[in-house]
């Protein structure tokens, strides 16, 4: 899913082998490698499905150089975000972007593995949020490029790990939103079984009659069973535009609405 017609160049970079672009119709300026990986429709998407509120606490696990995070804070003033990265040059350009984009939250990045989260920031949060790596290593070709090698490719139980560290961020009833391919939903679901409840599907297609290739999932710590299949979000029209629902997510800054 490119972010090609989505990312704006705004203004020069600060370092040679980076660019400054910008999400929401730039309302968020973002620092970012010119090589390697780079922020996509997906991490816009994620944060669009937050029912995040003023005052909340969310941490962003893997937030990377916090395209997330800053899209939420964006779009919900007020807001306390702590993201967690371990690649530290990701770190420091979301330290940076956090300066850069002056929103009003509270907004922070810590040096941490997302699958070992200190124990401080066990039960504090009301959200979290996470686009874990995607890419199973023994099935795919891995970049040769480091940075985006470690973003993109997931070790064998990695999954499990990302989801049990989420469930010990959350307070009871917080809500865990992610984001992830389709093929890999009924894993998942059996993966968030033991501690979550209330599970919301939203299946992103781009194009109508397209098969899903990517799914965001929202599920509630120690809520009573349910599952919702919702409608889905289709990206394009059939002469490649965006959908209305789409340019209102991607350019506008609205919620992404979880319709059963």
């Amino acid at each position: 899913m490119s972010i090609k017609s989505l990312v704006e160049k705004v203004i020069r970079p600060l370092r040679a082998e980076t660019t400054i672009d910008g999400l929401l119709d730039r309302r968020v300026a973002l620092e970012q490698r010119a090589q390697g990986y780079r922020v996509a429709v997906d991490t816009v998407l994620l944060a669009a499905a937050v029912p995040a509120r003023a005052s909340e606490k969310i941490i962003d696990l893997g937030c990377g150089v916090g395209g997330a995070m800053l899209c939420l804070a964006r779009r919900v003033p007020g807001i306390s975000v702590t993201g967690v990265e371990i690649q530290d040059e990701l770190r420091l350009l979301c330290r940076d972007n956090i300066v850069r984009n002056k929103l009003p939250a509270d907004l922070s990045v810590q040096y941490a593995d997302a699958t070992k989260l200190p124990g401080a920031l066990a039960g504090l949060f009301r959200h979290v949020i996470m686009n874990p790596p995607y890419h199973d290593e023994r099935r795919h070709d891995a970049s040769t490029l480091a940075q985006k090698r470690t973003s993109q490719m997931e070790k064998e139980g990695d999954l499990a790990l990302w989801i049990a560290s989420a469930s010990r961020a959350l307070r009871s009833l917080g809500m865990l939103t992610l984001i992830h391919r389709a093929d890999r939903l009924e894993e998942i679901l059996a993966l968030l079984k033991p501690d979550f409840g209330a599970l919301e599907i939203l299946p992103i297609v781009t194009k109508a009659n397209a098969p899903p290739k990517r799914v965001i999932v929202r599920a509630r710590k120690g809520a009573p069973p349910a599952l919702i299949r919702c409608q889905k979000l289709v990206l394009h029209q059939a002469d490649g535009r965006y959908t209305d629902g789409a340019e209102d997510i991607l350019r506008h800054m609205k919620r992404l609405e979880f319709r059963s």
